[in-house]
């Protein structure tokens, strides 16, 4: 390696650092400010790490905002479902689109491709006005549905980009040892795009656990209203935010998001680069 290579790595390492630091801040000042007593948030003297630890501020949340913990359920029960059908139909149609020639595999995979070109808030209206007459508002399905919907394109084409990677040797050889189609696909070829897989179920997961406009469009009651919505309606006895309260509440909201992450990070990468840039 020159000097000038030299120069550009240390010159690329040094940016990608500065950015890493911008979107690391803001997470490590709330998780801190969380463990502040009041008397040293409310103050004019900025300072990172608390100074007395204390947790009172995660007592409220667990013993003065009972609503937190329907809330909490809420979103598990539909980013869970979410995340489950996202996976069973983006690898079942990935493989279809990758493996199989079929009339009108070209228009439907166009189609597919369109969508990702389009925000997602447009399909909103409509999306509420068609569960309105289905009477799905202010329900879980009402969420899961849509939600599906809005990352299935992506994820199909991730997971195309998956399959498009495995020989078709491999389908061959199934056959040939006794396989029927789905026994190819469920035990040899499914286990091979784990990383796809990996990859679909982290991001349908963030997408679907701190979506906003959708839940707070399709849902007005606590019934039905995830964490992303209900957090903004948990108040304490005052009937008001305190900042102390609310960097709690955030940082237990977090908590799942990075659960699902680090247990699957070495997967994230791979599945993206390899699903994306080979589809």
């Amino acid at each position: 390696m020159n000097k000038k290579d030299r120069i550009a790595r240390t010159v690329v390492f040094i940016i990608l650092m500065l950015l890493a630091f911008l979107f690391v801040v803001p997470f490590v000042w709330t998780f801190l400010t969380s463990f502040k007593p009041d008397n040293e948030i409310y103050t004019t003297s900025l300072h990172l790490f608390p100074q007395q630890p204390t947790l009172e501020h995660y007592q409220k949340v667990f013993t003065q905002m009972q609503d937190f913990w329907g809330y909490f359920r809420n979103s598990v029960i539909v980013s869970a479902v979410s995340v489950l059908m996202t996976v069973l139909l983006s690898a079942t149609t990935g493989y279809a689109f990758s493996k199989y020639r079929f009339p009108g595999r070209g228009i439907f995979l166009a189609l597919v491709l369109l969508v990702l070109t389009l925000p997602y808030v447009i399909y909103l209206i409509p999306v509420y006005i068609m569960q309105s007459r289905l009477n799905l508002n202010n329900t879980l399905l009402g969420l899961i549905l849509p939600y599906i919907a809005v990352n299935l394109p992506m994820a199909v084409f991730i997971m195309r980009g998956q399959f498009n990677n495995i020989p078709n040797q491999l389908m061959e050889a199934a056959a040939i040892d006794g396989c029927n189609p789905f026994q190819t696909f469920w035990k040899v070829m499914l286990p091979v795009v784990k990383p796809g897989m990996s990859s679909v179920v982290i991001m349908t997961f963030i997408t679907v656990w701190g979506e906003f406009t959708y839940a707070k469009t399709l849902t007005s009651t606590t019934a039905a209203r995830p964490l992303a919505v209900g957090i903004t309606f948990l108040r304490d006895e005052a009937a008001s935010w305190q900042y102390g309260t609310l960097t709690a509440t955030i940082t237990l909201s977090l908590i799942p998001v990075l659960i699902i992450f680090l247990s699957m990070q070495k997967y994230f990468i791979k599945g993206i680069m390899e699903g994306s840039l080979k589809g």
